[in-house]
């Protein structure tokens, strides 16, 4: 197995760790939790990269990348949800968006056909990876306020209070529209016959 596909691996190995530290009570394991995100960013950045340059693009890395997107990223929105963070109405969009993209991509794959992210795909996932990390940050400061007893100005309440909900209304946006391309794209698959 490949460099790009160990680090793909990793990120799917480091989910529900990182899920379970930004469920627990304390400001070490939210701080914990935001680490982790971080090397599991990193290494989606990096996987796709060393693929290319190496010439080791394969059919598992371009099935399971975007996979291991999915479920680093989609754990945690239903987090932020169970933290009180964002929107419920929001996370559902990104989760029928999301399974209806990897609904069309196991049809697709048992038909033969590997369809790799393409361009909107991968902005969706920046902006999803964006809003989750301001996510954290603020969710990690939050914590860390309340731990230590200490009463945040007004501003930094409003801030603190609307940022979530702003980032990830724009990767709701980004992630439907990126969608609808998705499927007209792709709209053959859909439409094949056995």
């Amino acid at each position: 197995m490949n460099l790009a596909n160990r680090l793909t691996i990793i990120r799917i190995i480091i989910a529900p760790l990182f899920i379970i530290l930004l469920l627990a009570d304390g400001a070490g394991t939210k701080y914990s939790a935001l680490l982790l995100f971080t090397i599991a960013s990193l290494t989606d950045l990096y996987d796709g990269r060393i693929a290319r340059a190496r010439g080791v693009v394969t059919s598992f890395g371009k099935f399971m990348d975007p996979l291991a997107d999915k479920i680093i990223v989609l754990g945690a929105l239903i987090c932020f949800i169970a933290l009180r963070e964002v929107w419920a109405w929001m996370i559902i969009v990104i989760l029928a968006r999301e399974f209806m993209i990897t609904g069309l991509r196991f049809q697709a794959a048992l038909q033969g056909i590997v369809i790799p992210a393409g361009r909107w795909g991968k902005h969706k996932t920046a902006t999803q990876m964006i809003a989750v990390s301001v996510t954290l940050v603020v969710i990690t400061i939050k914590s860390t306020l309340t731990t230590f007893s200490i009463s945040a100005p007004s501003f930094l309440s409003q801030v603190l209070r609307y940022t979530p909900n702003t980032f990830v209304g724009i990767a709701v946006i980004m992630t439907i529209v990126s969608g609808i391309l998705y499927v007209g794209k792709h709209r053959e698959v859909l439409t094949k016959r056995e």
